[in-house]
């Protein structure tokens, strides 16, 4: 059996449906080959009126899962921090409509059991859990009902991996976690990893960050810190500006795709997705990859205490700087630069 699991999705504006999506890395997908993907934000029409404690409220035009219907049936994650942006009634249509395209959704719901059910695969090959939990510092609704499945602590989250453990061949966990834009995980993302893998998690897979970070192998365990964003649209805002403006570094994304035989651990292979035109598709020259390899390095190379104070000198330059060259300057395009560079010398 094999998972491939894709980043964030999120399509804010209407866009054509006659592109269709082809399956991720254009994988024939059937009852042993499945995707798993992010659903960034919800299926809805109105936004709710409650204001975030951090970020917009966005949904998604329902009109992706024309896009995307031909990668059912397939698996939605929901445990995201933008849930609830349409409401309650938007998170049970998304519920609804992706269920009626084909997919199985997990990581949100209306009642506690629904909303803390793992997803649970089986083939002839063997069984695999899923676990989809959305940690605070992503500024999610917190533990509301209707609503995302929230980190519950470590003592109720051990316990659900446990319980798996003992009904299942391998317990994934997909969380939405950690801050965002910047290439490497924080300190305590690292620590929470160690923990996932102490409780027996056999693979970990994160999102949310928006850009590509690294991965390391505690004991077996691979932890991948962020797989980006699989696709994010633009989003203007009613004064021209851009509530959501795409630099390259969203472009590049991440695909993970686990091969799984019962008595043996997960193996993977890395996907290098690059998003441009209305689509993602497989980068020709591997910037994801590239960019997967690069920020692997110090994960592979640093202990927990160097880590620490190597990631506070590389925070500090991109916060004074790296951030607004990144994500302000280049977000702009080549001719966006041009035009903005030319502006500078236009005479009065």
């Amino acid at each position: 059996m094999q998972l491939i699991c894709i980043g964030d999705i999120a399509n804010t504006q209407k866009q054509s449906t006659q592109q269709k999506w082809a399956p991720p890395g254009g994988l024939p997908l059937n009852d042993e080959v499945r995707v798993l993907f992010n659903m960034e934000l919800p299926l809805g029409g109105v936004v709710n009126p409650k204001p975030r404690t951090s970020g917009p409220r966005l949904f998604t035009d329902p009109e992706l899962l024309q896009k995307i219907k031909g990668w059912s049936p397939g698996f939605a994650a929901l445990a995201t921090n933008h849930m609830l942006d349409s409401g309650e009634d938007g998170l049970k249509q998304t519920i609804d409509l992706l269920q009626q395209a084909g997919f199985e959704s997990f990581g949100a719901g209306s009642t506690l059991e629904q909303i803390t059910k793992p997803l649970i695969w089986q083939t002839k090959e063997g069984c695999l859990a899923v676990i989809n939990w959305v940690f605070p510092e992503t500024h999610p609704d917190w533990m509301l009902i209707p609503g995302p499945n929230c980190w519950p602590g470590a003592e109720a989250a051990e316990r659900t991996i446990q319980d798996l453990k003992s009904q299942t061949d391998w317990v994934m966990v997909f969380a939405h976690w950690s801050d965002e834009c910047f290439p490497y995980p924080r300190p305590e993302d690292r620590i929470m990893a160690r923990s996932l893998v102490r409780m027996g998690a056999d693979v970990v897979v994160a999102h949310h960050p928006h850009v590509v970070r690294g991965m390391e192998l505690i004991g077996t365990c691979p932890v991948f810190y962020s797989i980006g964003n699989y696709f994010f649209s633009d989003h203007p805002d009613a004064n021209g500006g851009w509530i959501v403006r795409q630099a390259p570094r969203n472009r590049e994304s991440l695909g993970i795709l686990l091969s799984l035989q019962r008595g043996m651990k997960p193996e993977y292979q890395i996907l290098s997705f690059w998003s441009s035109r209305g689509q993602t598709i497989l980068d020709p020259i591997r910037r994801a990859a590239r960019r997967f390899e690069s920020v692997s390095r110090p994960l592979k190379q640093l202990d927990e205490n160097q880590y620490r104070e190597w990631y506070k000198m590389q925070r500090r330059r991109f916060d004074r700087w790296g951030y607004r060259w990144h994500f302000g300057i280049w977000s702009l395009g080549i001719r966006g630069v041009k035009r903005r560079v030319m502006r500078l010398f236009k005479p009065f």
